[in-house]
């Protein structure tokens, strides 16, 4: 699908601070730390939350609370009559959450969306699935983070594997590799 009726308004686009992983924001709750860049950004572009009809978030790490996701989010900035979903998709996130809010603007659904995505990595959660049936009745669990970057259980190996699957097959090799993560660095 080519979007010819969809635009991000010039500004009208901001990044959370990034910092290093266990670094700094390590503690922050990513859905509040989110609202509360995004309110104010929204604020010092002169774009009043009441101009949003959606709101669509990306957020692959779960939260206290975030069960409520978009519609807690929309509050915390000030918009509390929209909503929209709650994305996932592993490290295509942000890429899904762009395109679902710009086919949604170009089918005419909506008229301005607000994608805003949150993750933190630092000091994921570690989840307890119920499991009746499991040795005396113990439950399954997950380290979210670790246990996923560890095993992709379609492809069946770590995420480090897979991207030094990647680099091979298009070779890329350690040298640059080094220089795009020194660029990141800078960056």
């Amino acid at each position: 699908m080519q979007f010819e009726n969809v635009y991000i308004p010039y500004g009208g686009y901001w990044s959370t601070p990034f910092c290093r992983w266990q670094g700094s924001f390590g503690h922050l709750h990513s859905l509040r730390f989110a609202a509360e860049v995004g309110a104010r950004a929204l604020s010092e572009r002169r774009i009043s939350p009441e101009m949003l009809d959606g709101l669509y978030l990306g957020l692959t790490i779960p939260q206290q609370f975030s069960f409520y996701g978009a519609p807690w989010v929309a509050g915390m900035i000030g918009a509390p009559g929209i909503t929209g979903p709650t994305i996932s998709q592993a490290c295509a996130t942000s890429a899904k959450v762009i395109t679902a809010a710009a086919a949604e603007i170009e089918l005419g659904m909506h008229s301005a969306i607000l994608a805003l995505l949150c993750d933190r990595t630092s000091n994921s959660p570690h989840i307890y699935y119920p499991n009746p049936l499991g040795t005396g009745g113990i439950g399954d669990r997950e380290d979210w983070v670790w246990d996923n970057f560890g095993h992709d259980p379609y492809a069946k190996n770590s995420m480090i594997q897979t991207a030094e699957n990647t680099a091979k097959k298009a070779s890329i090799d350690r040298a640059a590799q080094d220089e795009a993560m020194l660029l990141r660095c800078q960056q």
